[in-house]
């Protein structure tokens, strides 16, 4: 048995009669490189069979490996676990794409009503205006629409959290996201059908979204490094910006061409099945079942999360998540609170941002979806740097940088809101473009902040806290319309200032309560303490201790 360093992967002997160097949180390693293969044909016959068995669904006998000192060779070297990462915020983005199609289409789907409206009699006078009543719902009627998707992935998140933890996102997310894109491409018909078949292809579409959060939070957990958390949480979690980035300017142009607006919805459901056919072929639920990783990043990735290969006197790992001990952590409910202000902000924007531009500034329906996609995009920048500055800073202690970053995010975008409430949008329609744009760009610090949080407390149980707060965000998607429903039906300024008001206070206060209860240390229902002593009572909780060298056998 030998020992590879977690960073370089380079196999290690420790010194004769040294101490074991498991038990040392940071061993001294002597590096000694891995003698490469020369034969060119042998390794690239071996990397063209790990392609092949990644795309067809096989299982690669990694104990037969014939070139692990290649792993150059392999197509993406060292690094697939990036390539899963930007496939799998991809996919996410198509899921949330395929809800924020109507967000924008209800604008241009009944057309514009005529002066002369209440003379019109029959309804090929007003198609030859190019209105569609049929089309023109009421307020109520797109609150319901709007709160529809709410529902189905309310009703659906904890369903779909135990199967994503029984069966692996792979296999659970690659059908929600086949059974989104099928509702999406059903929702021109379901339009032209009647008012409850769109509620129908509505909730369905919720019903896929509602793995969203969940599937960020597993994949972060069995595909990132340690060290890597930020920047893996800032590329997946800015799926909530590539979406609006992609359909908010598409929709605009297709709305108003010849294709009419039923092609915005043909188009996101041809991408969504592109999109998740590549996911199942190439996806896999962990690094140790995937054919192209090399034993050299499968050590980088399972550094400090417990034994890599199980063998003889291997104790199993336990997926059973500590309910109670989860939900009587203050950190906890320090993160959650943090995430309902979040989301109350992040759905007002999306669900609203394209109304209160068109409705409330005025501006037309094509340079509303370009002014809708301006902030997302800087906000995707504000992301990464984000994550990368939130890992790779180390004069600031990491409690210090989660409340840093959570109040750039929630206290300035809240700030931000109720300074947009007190601008006249008549006479101020640029500043207040400029306003709620970088309202909604400065949230994207939020992955430093409260997403941090929960991959640091929860660790290997952040699937269930990511559950968590994918439900609040339900509930802040069924909140918000219905809330903008009672305040602002008619978009007017003096409504939607009082509407701002509000979401602005929601973020400012449940800031303030995460910045007094947040934490960046693993939880103590997470390390191998509780573990032991849980399982002397029958429980059986998943071990994350601190970072040990797994050993990897050389065959």
């Amino acid at each position: 048995m030998e020992n590879m360093d977690p960073e370089t992967g380079d196999f290690v002997r420790p010194a004769r009669g040294a101490a074991n160097p498991v038990a040392e949180p940071e061993p001294e390693i002597v590096p000694r490189q891995l003698p490469r293969r020369t034969d060119k044909k042998k390794s690239t016959k071996t990397t063209n069979k790990r392609f092949i068995a990644s795309i067809s669904g096989r299982s690669w006998r990694r104990d037969n490996d014939e070139d692990d000192g290649g792993a150059n060779n392999c197509i993406f070297g060292n690094q697939i676990r990036f390539t899963i990462m930007v496939i799998s915020t991809l996919c996410l983005a198509s899921i949330l794409s395929n809800i924020l199609t109507f967000n924008f289409t209800f604008i241009c789907m009944a057309g514009e009503k005529p002066d002369n409206y209440t003379d019109m009699t029959t309804a090929e006078e007003w198609e030859s205006f190019g209105y569609h009543p049929e089309f023109d719902y009421s307020s109520g009627q797109r609150s319901t629409l709007f709160m529809s998707v709410a529902v189905g992935a309310l009703v659906t998140v904890f369903p779909m959290t135990i199967m994503l933890n029984k069966f692996g996102s792979r296999m659970v997310f690659g059908t929600l996201g086949f059974i989104s894109a099928i509702a999406t491409f059903l929702v021109p018909t379901a339009a032209y059908t009647g008012f409850v078949a769109m509620i129908i292809v509505r909730f369905v579409q919720g019903m896929a979204f509602s793995a969203c959060l969940p599937v960020m939070g597993s994949i972060t957990s069995h595909w990132s490094t340690i060290k890597q958390n930020g920047i893996f949480i800032a590329i997946l979690s800015s799926f909530l910006q590539i979406a609006p980035i992609f359909t908010m300017p598409i929709s605009g142009e297709l709305c108003t061409s010849s294709y009419g607006w039923p092609s915005v919805y043909y188009l996101h459901g041809c991408v969504s099945l592109i999109l998740f056919t590549a996911f199942i072929l190439y996806h896999r639920n962990t690094p140790l079942k995937h054919p192209m990783v090399m034993n050299r990043e499968l050590v980088k990735v399972m550094f400090g999360k417990g034994s890599i290969y199980g063998g003889p006197g291997t104790q199993k790992v336990s997926k059973k998540v500590p309910y109670a001990d989860m939900y009587k952590d203050p950190a906890i409910w320090a993160i959650l609170v943090a995430a309902f202000g979040n989301f109350m902000g992040t759905q007002l924007s999306l669900q609203f941002m394209p109304t209160y531009i068109n409705k409330v500034l005025f501006l037309p329906i094509a340079q509303t979806g370009m002014a809708s996609a301006i902030s997302p995009i800087i906000m995707f920048f504000i992301k990464i740097v984000a994550g990368q500055t939130s890992d790779r800073i180390t004069f600031i202690s990491d409690p210090m940088k989660l409340r840093i970053y959570n109040s750039l995010s929630l206290g300035g975008m809240g700030v931000l809101f109720i300074l947009l409430s007190l601008l006249d949008p008549t006479k101020n329609q640029s500043a207040c473009l400029i306003v709620l744009i970088a309202s909604t760009c400065i949230l994207g610090f939020n992955s430093g902040g409260f997403f941090k949080s929960s991959q640091m407390v929860s660790r290997q149980h952040s699937h269930f806290t990511m559950a968590n707060i994918s439900f609040l965000n339900c509930v802040c998607m069924l909140l918000t319309p219905l809330l903008n429903e009672l305040v602002a039906p008619e978009n007017t300024p003096e409504t939607w200032a009082i509407v701002l008001c509000i979401h602005g206070g929601i973020l400012l206060t449940t800031n303030v309560f995460f910045c007094i209860f947040c934490s960046s240390k693993p939880a103590s229902w997470t390390l191998d303490t509780y573990s032991n002593r849980s399982s002397s009572k029958g429980s059986k909780v998943a071990p994350a201790g601190p970072p040990t060298i797994p050993d990897i056998q050389v065959r």
